[in-house]
């Protein structure tokens, strides 16, 4: 043999082997990921995924599916370890189309079934028909030139071609209700398949580049931040005055949410208050000129509607004792503790771990979490502004406790075991002071009425016009204990000169001014005894140029 045929053998032999390793230097490897820790923020995720695989020697590329289409390309992280040296190159993130079966998985069970139902029944169908069709043809002599039947023969074969047909179509009769019935079963299967499609129609996958030095098993993580996801705080304020003491206990929850288009199932959940999308600078002051300026008419404000009263009132107090409960042994019952989360705090951010695993399907609604719960001592007290409403409120003031600021969020308030309705905190620093309204004493009575309002215009040679107005405040106890209430009132400010306000000496003193730094509003703090009854006075005077009008302005919060 001539050495040109040994070497085309040989290099047929060798072209296989060769294009097999290049193949295995440069494959596609399948890495599926579990979900593994997420972080929520107030208005986005950060979300976790681990993987374990093994690779073998050489630059390959890991493919990972279905990944949300919320997802931030620009927060894509990949990282870990192997067994040996492991080189990760790009990560490229791709949108695919889901063509996957839409639906519960019971409905598609039932719909292949009743597929396969429909075909037999037509299959039968197709089967009748063509035998109706050999007896009609048979009847009518059609393929059969011989010779022509006598009258008892076609008496014969007529009544033979009718019961052949009588059959048939009783059989094609029955094989077509049955056909229409189960395609009225698709029918209706269809439309609930239809109904429960996913909302995504789109998914990402990620291409992660890597380089083995040897086979190796590789463990990594790939992290990346979805919007469509985040959390808001939300509390239970409940109040017990039915005993001698009042008991207070104050619970932070959590309501978490996520549209991501992926389940997050037995995910390890941390809260952050940390706000991502708020901003990460502070923003550039600019100067300012000042300039005069005609201040504009104001419109009359609406006056604010008054809370809807509560069924009962009650404050703290009252002296009621719940009737004793005699235990025996066989009735003891111990409460079911609720699980809560575990509070860390940092220098910039507080984190609530939530203990054990949690499972939240995309677009699920809501899920509530208990974060923890402080029992702080209270101070009880009514307040009223008259002027706006003429109803006594019961308010209680604490300190915040703890490590975690308060978020501003809304407060579930229940007084007595009863739901009196909802409230809303502003953010207030650990140790500051926090304040709640639990709803209207309508056993502690107010009422505002004017006393007098006198306008006097300027003489002949005045130039100054001047208006008195007095209102007297009454409020009185229906209780029988002793109850304390702070009643506020407003007095005009002025930051003109040309206008003068003062007080008149009717007034009776007010125990507070600028109560919270909010000018133009005073205070007085009465302790009425049961039954008692006591009056306040409101008393100013305005002067002011006679050939200018006045109106009042709201000041600025």
């Amino acid at each position: 043999m001539t050495p040109f045929p040994r070497l085309a053998l040989l290099l047929a032999g060798i072209a296989p082997a060769a294009l097999a390793a290049s193949a295995a230097l440069a494959a596609t490897i399948d890495a599926p990921s579990r979900l593994q820790d997420v972080t929520v923020y107030p208005d986005a995720a950060t979300v976790k995924r681990a993987l374990e695989i093994d690779i073998p020697a050489g630059e390959h590329e890991l493919r990972i599916d279905d990944l949300p289409a919320t997802i931030d390309p620009a927060s894509l992280r990949v990282e870990g370890e192997g067994s040996d040296r492991l080189v990760i190159g790009n990560v490229d993130l791709s949108s695919r189309a889901t063509t996957g079966e839409t639906g519960k998985p019971e409905t598609r069970q039932k719909l292949a079934a009743l597929r396969r139902e429909r075909d037999r029944l037509q299959d039968r169908i197709d089967a009748a028909e063509g035998k109706k069709q050999m007896i009609q043809r048979a009847g009518s002599g059609e393929g059969n030139p011989g010779k022509p039947l006598d009258p008892d023969q076609w008496m014969k074969a007529w009544d033979l071609v009718g019961k052949g047909l009588q059959a048939v179509n009783e059989e094609m009769r029955g094989l077509r209700e049955s056909l229409e019935k189960v395609e009225a079963d698709m029918a209706a299967l269809e439309q609930d398949s239809a109904r429960t499609a996913p909302r995504h129609d789109t998914a990402r996958v990620a291409m992660i580049a890597v380089q083995a030095a040897a086979p190796l098993r590789a463990k990594l993580t790939l992290t990346y931040r979805v919007n469509a996801a985040g959390w808001r705080p939300v509390y239970d304020a409940r109040l017990s005055t039915q005993s001698g003491q009042p008991h207070f206990e104050w619970v932070r929850r959590a309501m978490i949410r996520q549209q991501t288009g992926e389940d997050w199932a037995n995910a390890r959940v941390t809260l952050s208050t940390v706000m991502v999308r708020r901003g990460t600078q502070a923003p550039d002051l600019r100067g300012e000129k000042i300039a005069f300026w005609e201040r504009p008419v104001p419109r009359s404000a609406p006056m604010p509607m008054s809370a809807a009263p509560a069924p009962e009132a009650m404050m703290a107090g009252q002296l009621r004792m719940e009737a004793a409960r005699k235990e025996t042994d066989g009735d003891r019952r111990v409460a079911a503790e609720e699980a809560q989360a575990r509070l860390e705090t940092g220098g910039f951010q507080t984190e609530f771990r939530l203990p054990g695993t949690v499972t939240l399907a995309s677009g699920a609604g809501e899920r509530s979490v208990r974060l923890g719960a402080d029992r702080p001592e209270i101070k009880l007290a009514l307040r009223a502004a008259p002027l706006l409403d003429p109803t006594a409120y019961l308010d209680v003031s604490f300190k915040a406790a703890g490590e975690a600021p308060i978020l501003p969020g809304e407060v579930l308030l229940t007084r007595d075991g009863a739901f009196v309705g909802k409230g809303r905190v502003p953010l207030i620093a650990p140790g500051d002071q926090a304040r709640l309204g639990f709803g209207a004493d309508d056993r502690v009575t107010l009422r505002r009425v004017p006393v007098s309002r006198q306008a006097r215009e300027p003489g002949l040679l005045g130039s100054t016009r001047t208006e008195d107005s007095q209102f007297r405040t009454t409020v009185k106890n229906l209780h029988a204990f002793p109850v304390e209430i702070l009643i506020e009132d407003r007095i005009p400010v002025s930051e003109d000169q040309a206008i003068v306000v003062e007080r008149l000496p009717d007034m009776t003193k007010p125990d507070l001014e600028a109560p919270d730094d909010r000018r133009g509003v005073v205070a007085w703090t009465l302790a009425l005894k049961p039954q008692e009854e006591r009056s306040l006075v409101t008393a100013y005077r305005l002067r002011w140029p006679a050939a200018k009008e006045i109106r009042p302005v709201p000041l600025p919060r």
